[in-house]
């Protein structure tokens, strides 16, 4: 009776640790993971790259990882994903990766009550874009059965089902996105499991890739880019630069009555061109729109993983007091903020 006793106490201690995602509360963490940018800046020094996936679900940090990015999409062929370094293995004859080990890690982290959703898109050199409503429609079955909840020859992550699906479009044709996610909505009302469809805009508004989509699908969760813009939260004051209003606005008019908006945040001084700013900064700053925004306010979300391991201090200070600080429904925000340590590293601007 009292090992009994003793192994329940602990399970709901584990339980309440690996806190999930809740879609109607403000202090939910999301980060992305697979491309490792904390080790791009330093080749050298793969001890300290990027973990595997499931090593960011062990404790109630995230609640959402995004896995980016399936980078090259068209309809003449198989999509192709870059996950950096973490796997470099196709299929025979095909493009398109094969990551068993990274389908295990999916597993893992959605029995730690983690949310796992595909990043489609990327900002660097990466080929893709949807120039109609078929291509759209099209593409939306090809994600559904390599990736969620259908069948394909090729499934990348083998027969893990991911939790949904992220844009971070930042070029390309972008007329066909809006038909992309009905048609994968469609595909959702037989499944068993409830999907998440996301997208991560600028900060500048509109955003030029993905404000129509915005505006015109159902969407679950807007991760704005506060960072490498000059709309970043250092300027919350700026009321020409910082136009948070304006994405609470489009948020509150998504069709999508619970749809929710996240401050997209640097978790290193190097993840970013600028955005990153000192923990207690961030923390008023963050105070400020949770008090002035509480019925769309989701959280936050860090680029990237890579960075929480080496700045550790910063990503569990910041996430932790999220957690704390921002609750469920639209309760006042504090009123002060309280003593936080400062980063691990000085605050400089990557060009």
């Amino acid at each position: 009776m009292l090992c009994s006793t003793l192994l329940a106490g602990i399970l709901v201690q584990t339980i309440s640790v690996l806190a999930t995602y809740s879609p109607t509360c403000a202090n939910n963490v999301v980060t992305y993971w697979g491309q490792n940018s904390w080790g791009g800046a330093h080749l050298n020094d793969s001890d300290h790259w990027e973990k595997p996936l499931a090593s960011y679900c062990e404790d109630s940090t995230f609640d959402i990882i995004n896995i980016s990015f399936l980078t090259n999409f068209n309809l003449t062929g198989l999509p192709v994903l870059n996950h950096a370094f973490h796997c470099e293995t196709t299929y025979n004859f095909t493009n398109t990766l094969h990551c068993p080990d990274i389908g295990a890690d999916i597993k893992t982290c959605q029995k730690n009550g983690k949310k796992i959703v595909l990043s489609l898109g990327g900002g660097n050199i990466y080929t893709y874009g949807l120039g109609s409503a078929a291509d759209g429609q099209a593409f939306a079955d090809t994600v559904w059965n390599m990736f969620l909840g259908g069948t394909h020859e090729y499934r990348p992550y083998d027969n893990a089902i991911l939790d949904g699906v992220d844009l971070d479009i930042e070029s390309g044709e972008h007329i066909g996105y809006v038909a992309f996610i009905n048609q994968l909505r469609s595909h959702f009302k037989s499944a068993s499991k409830e999907y998440i469809i996301s997208t991560a805009p600028q900060c500048v508004y509109p955003d030029a890739n993905l404000g129509t989509t915005i505006s015109n699908a159902y969407i679950d969760n807007n991760y704005v880019q506060f960072y490498n813009n000059p709309c970043n939260l250092a300027n919350i004051d700026n009321k020409w630069n910082f136009q948070y209003d304006s994405w609470d606005q489009l948020t509150k008019s998504n069709s999508n009555p619970n749809s929710r908006m996240y401050v997209g945040l640097p978790a290193g001084q190097g993840a970013a061109g600028n955005g990153y700013l000192d923990l207690g900064t961030v923390q008023k700053n963050l105070v400020q729109l949770y008090a002035t925004y509480p019925s769309t306010f989701g959280g936050i979300m860090l680029w990237d993983a890579s960075w929480y391991t080496n700045n550790k201090e910063y990503v569990e200070g910041l996430t932790s007091w999220v957690k704390s600080n921002m609750k469920c429904g639209n309760i006042p925000a504090p009123t002060s903020t309280p003593p936080a340590p400062e980063p691990t590293q000085s605050i400089q601007v990557r060009l």
